[in-house]
């Protein structure tokens, strides 16, 4: 039987198809006798049933299902096929087209964004396309406890980390854990480290808590984004972590990181009055306290993903000794570090540190 070429109405990128031939199978087990070059092919079966076929040659076999695409990286001299009997076979070789990608793949459809607080599993709804975005957050460390009366101030805590995926494939529950805020430091200490933040299998860091006026350097251990040290003697900021691929990150679906920035320190020198280090953010680190005040916090990640911009992430701002809470934008909740707070020693009935904001899941799904 000769070749009949033909090429499917449509847009660009849908693949042409050259028919060979066809057979009918008069058992479920057929081995039929024609040859082709490399290349790839689909064995299509009128019934649209399942089977199995195997391009075979001297020295090389191919199997595949049938009504796929199969890539035959041989010349073959036969086709094996198991598939029901009394089905009809066409063998069709596919020319595959240059295709370029086109700005925008979602413009027609409305976006909604699940604003995810709680840990469990997301389920995509069944009218959703099956593809979203994914904003990962940290939660945010807990500020250090300051001295109060013309004392040290104490270090904000670190934001947390920020992951953002495109193009994932959704189907089926994913399992989602939000990491919480770290909580209030007591008397005299240092802040705590924010949870762990998840989709799947990827996840973001939370952030690393402030230094107390006491312990004055940032908590130790593992943070997203470092927090500020306390105000004294010896209060360096804490170094953030930059995460990879192997460190929650993934490969997969295009990801983007933000985060990994360090806390300032607080006012170094010893004595009275002594300012705060900042918390790092996601987008920034945080600032060194001086006589100008506590140190600033780190700049959050930015993202429209709910439809209107906020920050993501942000450090909290370390602490004067007497005026409360460090500065802080109100532009960044989810993950933020906890503020520097001033009195927060055994002998006040002031503020311990304040605790960090929980961070956050988002997935920002498409409907037509």
């Amino acid at each position: 039987m000769g070749i009949q070429s033909f090429t499917p109405s449509g847009g660009g990128g849908t693949p042409g198809f050259d028919y060979i031939a066809s057979i009918r199978m008069e058992t479920y087990n057929r081995s039929w006798a024609q040859a082709g070059a490399a290349g790839n092919y689909i064995i299509d079966a009128n019934s649209r049933g399942s089977g199995y076929v195997y391009f075979v040659s001297s020295g090389a076999t191919t199997g595949g299902y049938l009504n796929k695409v199969i890539n035959v990286p041989h010349a073959f001299t036969s086709i094996n096929i198991v598939a029901p009997a009394g089905d009809y076979i066409s063998l069709s070789k596919v020319a595959v087209k240059q295709t370029t990608a086109f700005a925008n793949p979602f413009a027609a459809f409305t976006t909604v964004p699940a604003i995810i607080n709680a840990s469990g599993n997301f389920i995509l709804p069944n009218v959703a396309m099956p593809i979203a975005d994914v904003l990962i957050v940290g939660g945010g460390g807990s500020a250090g406890a300051g001295h109060g009366g013309t004392h040290g101030g104490g270090g904000g805590g670190g934001g947390g980390n920020v992951i953002f995926l495109s193009g994932v494939p959704v189907a089926g529950a994913t399992g989602v854990t939000v990491g919480s805020g770290g909580s209030a430091s007591g008397t005299n200490s240092s802040g705590y480290t924010g949870g762990t933040s998840y989709f799947g299998n990827v996840y973001a860091l939370g952030g690393g808590g402030g230094g107390s006026w006491n312990t004055r350097s940032a908590a130790s251990g593992t943070g997203g984004n470092g927090g500020g040290g306390g105000a004294g003697g010896g209060n360096s900021g804490g170094t953030g972590v930059t995460q990879t691929s192997s460190t929650g990150l993934g490969t997969l679906y295009s990801p983007v990181f933000s985060g990994g920035y360090s806390g300032g320190s607080g006012e170094s020198t010893t004595g009275s009055n002594r300012r705060g280090g900042g918390g790092g953010g996601a987008a920034g680190n945080g600032t060194n306290g001086g006589q100008g005040g506590g140190g600033g916090a780190g700049a959050g990640y930015s993202s429209s993903i709910t439809g209107t911009a906020q920050n993501y992430g942000q450090g909290g701002a370390g602490a004067d000794p007497d005026n409360g809470l460090g500065s802080f934008s109100t532009n960044g909740f989810f993950g933020a570090g906890g503020q520097g707070t001033t009195n927060g020693h055994a002998n006040s009935a002031g503020q311990i540190g304040s605790p960090g904001n929980n961070g956050v899941v988002i997935v920002r799904y498409y409907l037509a």
